[in-house]
């Protein structure tokens, strides 16, 4: 049998097109080994990335060149036309623009959604004081992104109703037995509840209930219970001395709007394991973002953190035993 020469010419060009592709790949996993592997790399990488971290959004240049609005016909230099305000590349409709339309309407696909997700789970306390020292453009409204992310919390854990009814039968709330566990006394050989420790469980219980079911709610209240004995350390911060207290609901806000991206990517995980090393990362994240919000060395804000955190619980038990005090009085 003999072969023709143009298939030995084929197969060549065929084997020499895998080995530049094979080489690529495999240049690129070794250059991969060799930041991870290699000391001075790993170190150049890190300052590179905390370099990235400090340095705030940059905002794209003016265009000097002179365009024509397609919407109102005015002639100008810049990216949005004085007279209308459109935009001055408008183009023609792409998926990425019918995307980002669908997104609008729902608020989320405009002033930087994206960005400041990314920017929360990479750089979190930089952000936050670029925000608060004015470049609010760049990102998404801390509170409608709060309100936003707590609905999609409460659709991941709950699910979207279709309105389709499951078949299978209801209990009988009449038949319901409950266990009581609560802690007991006697009087005369009677046993008789004790409501007020029985008043604490359940507001422990409510308290894990909600963690687990709404986390947003959960991070939100939590800091913002904390928001005023935080407040009495973070006041005179390295980065910013003059903290106002409505700067620091701010930043406790897009705080919380974190700590809420990442449980929700936990709930999603397969594992449980999984999911409690999510969860912990995000715990972790929140002294991160003080940490680079403040300006604080790691030592400091890790003392007035708990010292924020036996405040509040001291405060918290203080409300609990008041509460329970009062229902034990006018409900013997």
């Amino acid at each position: 049998m003999v072969l023709e020469p143009g298939l030995f010419k084929v197969d060549s060009i065929f084997n020499k097109k895998l080995y530049l592709c094979t080489s690529k790949t495999s240049k690129k996993m070794a250059f991969g080994l060799d930041v991870i592997l290699n000391k001075r790399r790993r170190e150049v990488w890190k300052r590179a990335f905390r370099m990235w971290q400090k340095r705030p959004h940059e905002v794209a240049p003016i265009d000097a060149t002179e365009k024509e609005c397609a919407s109102c016909g005015t002639k100008f230099q810049g990216n949005y036309c004085p007279r209308c305000g459109q935009v001055a590349s408008v183009g023609r409709f792409s998926f990425k623009k019918a995307f980002l339309l669908f997104l609008d309407v729902w608020g989320i696909g405009n002033r930087g959604m994206f960005r400041s997700i990314r920017d929360l789970m990479l750089r979190p306390g930089y952000m936050i004081r670029d925000y608060v020292s004015g470049h609010q453009s760049a990102y998404f409204p801390p509170f409608k992104m709060f309100f936003l992310l707590t609905t999609f919390s409460l659709l991941l854990s709950h699910g979207i109703d279709l309105g389709i009814k499951s078949q299978q039968p209801q209990p009988n709330p009449t038949e319901t037995v409950v266990e009581d566990d609560s802690p007991t006394i006697r009087v005369d050989g009677e046993k008789i509840h004790d409501s007020r420790t029985k008043s604490i469980q359940q507001f422990f219980l409510h308290v894990e209930q909600i963690r687990k079911k709404y986390p947003a709610v959960f991070g939100f209240l939590a800091l913002l219970f904390m928001a005023t004995p935080l407040y009495l350390f973070m006041r005179r911060s390295p980065a910013i001395p003059d903290l106002r207290y409505s700067e620091h609901i701010v930043a406790l806000i897009y705080t919380s709007n974190m700590y809420s991206i990442y449980t929700m990517i936990g709930s999603v995980m397969p594992f449980s394991s999984l999911v409690s090393a999510v969860d912990l990362l995000a715990l972790v994240m929140i002294f991160v973002s003080l940490h680079q919000f403040s300006g604080f060395t790691k030592r400091k804000l890790l003392l007035y953190f708990l010292l924020t955190i036996l405040i509040s619980l001291a405060i918290l038990v203080a409300i609990i035993f008041a509460v329970v005090y009062l229902i034990g009085t006018y409900n013997p």
